[in-house]
């Protein structure tokens, strides 16, 4: 598809009269089905945490195919996909449960793709949307922060056993 689209674009700059074709960057599309991806692992920021008002609540980390492989040797290989999904989280008279879901931050590995962050395509989603896209943190906001873990291909997270 972004194929398609970067040729599309190209023709049509070519019957226009341009004389170099427009390059479309390369994006991260929301994963659909990601929920049936391997779960990876969950954490909670609690109330104490200095972060919650912001952060505080469940997050679940799900990989695919390709991904569960990189976290098992990390190394991951083109056509990984990591989704990280952050929810609220609700008291229920003292049992925590999952509320609305604050985002969902996307990692896609395509070396060519996404050359310039790693080989990795970022994007966050916000809430509950499967097309708007966060104002920050942008892509290159993102690599800086996952560039310091060269040694894990990159990614932040790692499996539980």
């Amino acid at each position: 598809m972004k194929l398609a689209v970067t040729l599309l674009v190209a023709a049509l700059g070519t019957l226009a009269g341009a004389r170099t074709p427009v390059q479309v960057p390369a994006s991260v599309t929301y994963p659909e089905g990601y929920r049936t991806w391997a779960h990876v692992k969950s954490t909670l920021i609690g109330p104490a945490h200095a972060n919650f008002a912001a952060n505080g609540g469940f997050q679940h980390i799900y990989a695919n195919a390709q991904a569960m492989a990189g976290y098992r040797t990390r190394e991951f290989p083109d056509g990984s996909a990591i989704a990280f999904d952050w929810l609220e989280m609700r008291d229920n008279n003292g049992s925590f449960v999952e509320g609305p879901r604050r985002q969902l931050d996307v990692m896609v590995k395509d070396a060519k793709a996404f050359a310039s962050t790693g080989g990795w395509g970022f994007q966050r989603f916000v809430k509950d949307s499967k097309t708007e896209l966060a104002a920050t943190p942008t892509p290159q906001q993102c690599f800086a922060c996952h560039d310091k873990l060269k040694k894990d291909g990159l990614v932040l997270s790692t499996y539980r056993q």
